[in-house]
């Protein structure tokens, strides 16, 4: 178990509860919500990390960019060690994900940042291992699912062929899957490399942001760990 001393918070903002979980001020495990899942697996599953889920904050009359710098601002304030910021690009990239790299680089530069964008939507990342969709759902057998996640329209373009609802459909349900059943796939996702192949436009990017920026902060902590 880590001690008290090792913890580093990361900060973790994004639009729903499928992408963060419920939003929590207080710092808690990352094996809730896709993205905090995520980013703990590309961080190598650091014990010391623990994540403070946010929403996305409301700023009137601001820009997503603006919101951005604001996150990384708040979180230096809490005490955190990073944040990560993402959203969905909903049909619009790369003008999203331009948004967000100047939020992060507009102001407190050594503040420890990474930004994403799922296109079209966050459940594109978790259509891409078959036999890990029917685990998390309990399928009798693997699921068929698109070759190209990211080529499907946003579910704002399309409510019938977009991927929350193609997901949704392997479920038997006429809805979006629920919050919980998101963060199971996204747990039984074998390699985040089936990820990397199947959606380059969103979650590379993001990826090699997390690996660069995030994972160096827990360098000692793993190191530390090894030699208890």
């Amino acid at each position: 178990m880590p001690t008290p001393e090792s913890v580093r918070v990361i900060e973790i903002i994004g639009e729903g509860k499928t992408d963060i979980g419920n939003a929590q001020d207080r710092p808690e495990p990352p094996t809730r919500g896709v993205v905090p899942i995520l980013v703990h697996r590309l961080c190598q599953e650091p014990e010391a990390m623990l994540v403070r889920r946010r929403p996305m904050t409301h700023l009137q009359g601001k820009g997503r960019w603006q919101k951005v710098t604001f996150a990384k601002r708040q979180a230096y304030y809490n005490g955190s060690a990073g944040v990560v910021f993402v959203i969905d690009t909903e049909g619009e990239h790369p003008k999203q994900r331009k948004e967000l790299e100047r939020g992060r680089d507009h102001a407190w530069f050594d503040y420890p940042a990474a930004v994403g964008v799922a296109h079209p939507c966050i459940e594109a990342w978790l259509m891409v291992d078959a036999p890990a969709v029917a685990r998390a759902l309990n399928l009798a057998r693997p699921p068929e699912l698109p070759e190209d996640p990211e080529s499907l329209p946003a579910p704002c373009k399309d409510r019938d062929r977009n991927p929350k609802a193609i997901l949704g459909q392997c479920a038997g349900q006429t809805r979006a899957l629920a919050a919980e059943q998101t963060s199971r796939i996204a747990r039984e996702i074998g390699k985040l490399d089936n990820i990397r192949a199947r959606c380059p436009i969103g979650f590379v990017p993001f990826a090699d942001e997390v690996t660069e920026r995030i994972r160096p902060l827990f360098g000692d902590v793993a190191l530390a760990q090894s030699q208890q």
